[in-house]
């Protein structure tokens, strides 16, 4: 196996967000068995061929009257699909902006997000950021009863890099610290990119087509890898290549506010959960994993 030089670390890209430097190892030609602790940041990751994780972003808002019932497709798929299904609640467009009287859980990269996948109507989802159908707009964004169909149509297909994370928080820094690991069981196309989310559940808010003590879950709360992800260096996106980066992100006390509303309340870290995929680019997400913090 060949070691590769640590890889210096990278420029702050935002007040909270910093690379911490990457080490990769990159061995030709794949291989079987799994990547033992320590040769991916201590992290151990299947070397076998997996199939895909579905991944989706779910288009909602705090008055959108229909997005409960979007809300209650995602959470079926996710109890039928288990740790292969992951759910990324993006609050966003009209329906989420912030209005006196209601919670603000809105990011600053939901616009960007709503763009690229062409919304047209609440609630709308990508799933994998691919095209399933006609779409809405003829976009990726799809309509509520379209995800099960697009989700089970991904997880039948094999993802080409396998992934696996961990992290940990710091209480008395306020330090999230992720590493997140990747090996290729085939060539990946163009540009690959890890993305880390930041979740969180249990905010009770008031719902339109849910009552003033609706309880929001899966809330994209930031974006650790920045808007469209960390880019995985070209040589290490070829089959058997290995791949490390460690990022760490302070969280903050809050998100748009401690207070519910008008803000977006209290940064739980205990109530908070991270999803880790890789995609093609801006879109094409090969497969997710959700990622718990310790």
């Amino acid at each position: 196996m060949k070691k590769l030089l640590l890889i210096a670390p990278m420029a702050i890209v935002a007040l909270m967000f910093s690379n911490c430097g990457s080490d990769s190892t990159d061995t030709p030609g794949g291989g079987g068995g799994a990547v033992g602790p320590g040769s991916l940041g201590g992290i151990d990751v299947s070397a076998e061929v997996e199939m895909k994780h579905a991944v989706l972003e779910d288009f909602t808002g705090v008055r959108c009257g229909y997005c409960p019932q979007g809300h209650a497709i995602a959470a079926d798929l996710s109890n039928t699909h288990g740790e292969k299904f992951m759910v990324i609640a993006v609050n966003a467009g009209g329906y989420a902006r912030p209005v006196e009287g209601w919670a603000d859980f809105t990011t600053s990269y939901g616009d960007a997000l709503i763009a690229q996948s062409a919304v047209a109507g609440y609630p709308a989802g990508t799933v994998n950021r691919i095209q399933y159908g006609q779409g809405q707009k003829g976009g990726l964004a799809m309509s509520r009863g379209s995800w099960s169909a697009a989700s089970t149509e991904v997880m039948k297909q094999e993802s080409p890099v396998n992934l696996g994370a961990k992290a940990t928080y710091d209480a008395d820094t306020r330090e999230l610290t992720v590493t997140v690991a990747t090996l290729y069981t085939a060539d990946g196309d163009g540009a690959n990119k890890i993305n880390v989310a930041l979740l969180q559940s249990g905010m009770v808010a008031k719902q339109s087509g849910g009552g003033d003590t609706y309880v929001h879950n899966h809330v994209l709360r930031d974006l650790v890898t920045g808007q469209w992800g960390e880019e995985i260096p070209a040589e290490n996106t070829t089959e058997g290549s290995k791949f490390s980066a460690t990022y760490t992100y302070t969280v903050p006390e809050n998100f748009n506010g401690a207070d519910i509303p008008p803000g977006g309340g209290v940064a739980n870290i205990d109530d908070m959960e991270l999803v880790v995929f890789v995609s093609e680019g801006n879109t094409n997400i090969y497969t997710g994993i959700k990622v718990a913090i310790d």
